[in-house]
């Protein structure tokens, strides 16, 4: 009886630890999930939802996870920044938020550009003072989402792209 007890006593507990873990990681804390599935490039995959101007990315194992760009959303037209090489087409660039939704609540959102004519579509880099210089970098998201959305007509990824703009951009993993 008192084996049985015991016996019970303790799945119980292994049950109330895995439920209150699996509520913390599903409810209590998306971010975290969130970032955990940017990790891997390859689980993303583009889905045609019913408004054209959007362009939805979602992981394929667990869908309600989106990432999403409005292309009616800009946020500055002809976008023009010191670290920005110039591309043919100087005149048509634009910043839009990415927004990343977990059951369509909205999480984070990350601010990216439309470079070349809309050919072009990497994140803003982050930057920092020193002394009147401005130095530029990507974060660990911002290279997460540009390896899963990011477009480039004239370089093959994120890192060839920040190492061929005006003002270097470091990488920072």
């Amino acid at each position: 009886m008192i084996i049985l007890s015991l016996t019970i006593g303790i799945l119980g507990l292994i049950a109330t630890l895995s439920g209150t873990y699996f509520t913390y990681i599903s409810f209590v804390n998306p971010v975290h999930r969130f970032r955990r599935y940017l990790k891997n490039s390859s689980n993303w995959e583009k889905f045609q939802g019913t408004e054209v101007s959007l362009s939805i990315y979602r992981h394929k194992r667990y869908p309600n996870f989106q990432i999403i760009v409005d292309w009616d959303e800009t946020i500055v037209e002809n976008y023009q920044e010191e670290w920005m090489r110039d591309y043919p087409d100087k005149e048509h660039n634009a910043s839009r938020f990415v927004r990343l939704e977990a059951n369509a609540m909205l999480l984070e959102t990350e601010l990216f550009v439309s470079l070349d004519g809309g050919r072009t579509f990497a994140p803003v880099p982050r930057r920092s003072s020193q002394n009147d210089r401005f130095t530029y970098w990507y974060d660990k998201i911002q290279v997460q989402l540009a390896n899963i959305i990011g477009e480039y007509s004239w370089e093959k990824d994120i890192n060839e792209f920040a190492s061929k703009q005006k003002k270097p951009i470091l990488i920072k993993e």
